[in-house]
């Protein structure tokens, strides 16, 4: 009986930089590994590195120059490249571009509600020329993006892979709070550059400050206000200090130690409180109560996500957090978790349909 002949090996290169773009392609990397005729090696950069120690990748310190990522793609000729988009980097840009011009098919995961175009700031080729396939959360993304003139029929609505495990985990929150117990307060900040502003960081959190001493003197409960930096913000020394200086009586504040994971501090608070996030959909996806505060204008798409999953977004003043707080919680418009579900299984298709080979995959 003649012997089967193997299923032929395809490589795919995962290129990330963010910790928002690395997780979001995490979940796909051991999909597509448990593939028999599937080889996936990983270049992380900054904070990317975190998010994929378990899954061995060569760590980048800094962006490749256009010759380094030529002798990269010349040693392991890679079949697909599978991407992410990062702030502040050129990595995963770098790559595509080079892959663009080797004919190397290329899937490029967004992930999140903002700044299409921007991501591709550094591409070699026009955006509107479309060379990569990209995965987007829902279909108002896909509109959106088409509306910036990127071709709709190379972007996929497939979800959003790490919105989707987070809402696999089979946790429901139980609060602790009676009547007399502490709530804890957590705050998500984002770099204020990110939004188009240079305003002076405290400015906002003590306006935070103000409302949640406001709700301590009308609910007579004592309130701690834990801060998580954002990871591309470094606090000035004095940070703390002023933050500390106009804080309300009933009022504690405190920096969150960001060498611990986010979900840990996550699931230890009542209620969760930020710019516009990924944790706020974390939150959710724990049940947790989760209030975003408008410091700019958002995408429309952004906004519906927000409401889809019972976030509150509210404007940027102590009264009317204050009211959001004293309030009761809304739950969800529709299930974020139904919204996501399969988009793991999703892009490691799409991956599997580019390399033609959807027997072994």
């Amino acid at each position: 009986m003649p012997s089967r002949s193997p299923l032929p090996r395809h490589k795919i290169l995962a290129v990330s930089h963010d910790i928002g773009g690395a997780q979001a392609v995490y979940p796909v990397i051991p999909r597509l590994r448990s593939k028999p005729n599937l080889h996936v090696d990983i270049i992380a950069g900054g904070f990317a590195q975190k998010v994929f120690a378990r899954l061995r990748p060569e760590n980048a310190s800094e962006d490749w120059s256009d010759a380094k990522i030529d002798e990269y793609l010349d040693k392991h000729r890679p079949d697909l490249l599978l991407s992410s988009t990062s702030w502040k980097s050129r990595l995963e840009q770098g790559f595509r571009n080079h892959a663009q011009v080797r004919g190397i098919s290329s899937v490029v995961v967004i992930d999140f509600w903002s700044n299409y175009r921007m991501r591709w700031h550094d591409a070699t080729y026009r955006y509107e020329d479309g060379q990569d396939h990209v995965c987007v959360m829902d279909a108002q993304t896909a509109t959106e993006m088409q509306k910036e003139g990127y071709p709709i029929e190379k972007i996929y609505v497939t979800g959003q892979p790490h919105l989707e495990r987070c809402y696999q985990r089979a946790v429901v929150h139980q609060s602790n709070s009676g009547p007399t117990s502490e709530l804890a307060v957590l705050f998500l900040t984002i770099s204020l550059v990110a939004l188009g502003l240079k305003d002076d960081p405290v400015i906002p959190i003590q306006i935070v400050c103000e409302a949640l001493g406001r709700l301590h003197k009308t609910s007579r409960q004592p309130v701690s206000l834990l801060i998580r930096p954002h990871p591309h913000e470094t606090p000035a020394p004095e940070f703390l200090a002023r933050i500390q200086a106009v804080t309300p009586p009933g009022v504690t504040a405190q920096l969150a130690d960001r060498t611990r994971p986010i979900l840990e501090q996550l699931r230890q608070c009542d209620v969760v409180m930020g710019y516009v996030t990924m944790g706020l959909f974390e939150a959710r996806s724990l049940g947790k109560r989760a209030i975003a505060i408008k410091l700019a204008d958002h995408p429309s798409e952004l906004i519906a996500a927000m409401d889809d999953a019972g976030i509150d977004l509210v404007p940027f003043d102590a009264d009317h957090i204050a009211t959001s707080l004293s309030g009761s919680a809304r739950g969800a418009r529709n299930s974020p978790g139904n919204t996501h579900q399969g988009a793991t299984a999703a892009i490691a298709k799409l991956c599997c349909d580019l390399l033609d080979d959807r027997q072994g995959c």
